[in-house]
């Protein structure tokens, strides 16, 4: 308690609203005393109050007047002293403000959103990212970047995106007080681009691990969803616990090879990935009254009434708990399987997955966990 006393204490506002307040009561009793017993205008400590906060502020009402010589002195300083100590509370919340307006420009303003997004890292696709959140703003929550970008980059970034909700924090978002300071504990998902903001290059995969770990290690259930560059990283970024991986260049080369033996189907995916089209992939949320139906009726129902094209079934799933599989003693066998397992980055706890099945059976019954993955122009309901 008295820490916390302490500090309020040496808040300047409140130094300077205390000063005010002594000042208003000492020359409310001061004025009571000379006025009291002449001018009845100041019968109670209260009135004389009141005239106090009235003079200082020069509002002047003149509702209440000293009229001895004492209490007009009196008056006279607290004119004089109340604009002056006005004038530095006026100028005290200004900096306040202003200070804060400079450490927001400068990154280094504590977050307090929650179920936020943070975007660690910079690069070309960045942007892309937040113009596709954009589209969606209206499910899109608060936007936290960290990165190493310049003043003019960031303001650029925010006045390009002003329908978002964006903040920056600056620093090596591998460390943990900077993660803290975007308050990635209460946030909703973290994605993990390579960074070009500092000039890591091959590096940027170990960054990103060490920024895996570093959120994990904060708060294991915050999801991260990580960009990395080398697949023989790929069961690095795994044993620190992302949550999904995206590797660069994945699907370069089924792409190219369909350019000579299938083409029309990169055409396509590039068309579905493309700002300027109006279809895109989209999740739906299945109606209730198709629960216990067969996919094949939901199906022909949204492409026959809503112009949406199905592509199949998710769910999101509970992991298997390896752990009670095995043996209490854990004999060879047990330990060569957590070994295999930890190798693979694969945990024993639950842990939720998405299991898609693309064009499902037709008698496939809907359940209540289901959603639909569609090609439609609409959002996700």
């Amino acid at each position: 308690m008295l820490k916390i006393i302490q500090g309020i204490f040496r808040h300047t506002l409140i130094k300077v609203i205390i000063g005010i307040s002594l000042f208003a009561l000492i020359g409310a009793i001061l004025v009571t005393i000379f006025e009291r017993d002449i001018n009845v205008q100041f019968g109670a400590l209260s009135d004389a109050i009141w005239w106090v906060l009235v003079t200082m502020t020069t509002v002047g009402y003149g509702d209440k007047v000293p009229i001895t010589p004492g209490g007009r002195i009196i008056g006279i300083l607290i004119m004089f002293l109340g604009v002056a100590l006005l004038s530095i509370f006026t100028a005290t919340i200004s900096s306040i403000f202003i200070a804060r307006k400079i450490k927001e420009g400068r990154g280094l303003e504590e977050i307090k959103f929650k179920n936020h997004i943070v975007i660690c890292g910079w690069n070309f696709s960045g942007e892309s990212i937040l113009s596709i959140l954009q589209q969606n703003h209206k499910k899109t929550g608060p936007i936290v970047l960290i990165n190493q970008l310049s003043e003019e980059g960031i303001a650029n970034i925010i006045n390009h995106f002003a329908v978002l909700e964006i903040k920056f924090v600056r620093g090596d978002y591998t460390q943990e007080s900077i993660l803290n300071r975007a308050n990635v504990r209460m946030a909703q998902a973290v994605l993990i681009l390579p960074d070009t903001s500092a000039g890591l290059g091959s590096k940027s995969d170990e960054k990103t691990i060490l920024t895996t770990l570093s959120i994990k290690s904060i708060n294991s259930k915050t999801k991260v969803y990580a960009h990395i560059i080398d697949r023989e990283n790929l069961s690095h970024i795994r044993k620190a616990k992302a949550d999904d991986v995206l590797i660069s260049d994945a699907y370069s080369g089924y792409l190219l090879a369909a350019h000579v033996l299938s083409p029309g189907i990169p055409q396509t995916v590039d068309r579905l990935f493309s700002d300027e089209e109006d279809y895109k992939f989209n999740r739906l949320q299945i109606p209730y009254q198709y629960h216990g139906k067969t996919y094949g009726e939901l199906r022909n129902d949204l492409q026959n009434k809503e112009n949406i094209i199905c592509i199949g079934l998710g769910r999101e799933r509970e992991g298997v708990d390896m752990s009670g599989l095995l043996s209490d003693d854990y004999s060879f066998i047990d330990q060569f399987i957590k070994r295999k397992f930890e190798e693979a980055g694969r945990g024993f706890k639950n842990e939720k997955k998405i299991n898609i099945r693309i064009n499902p059976a037709h008698d496939s019954i809907i359940e209540p966990p289901d959603f639909l993955i569609v090609i439609s122009t609409g959002d996700e309901k």
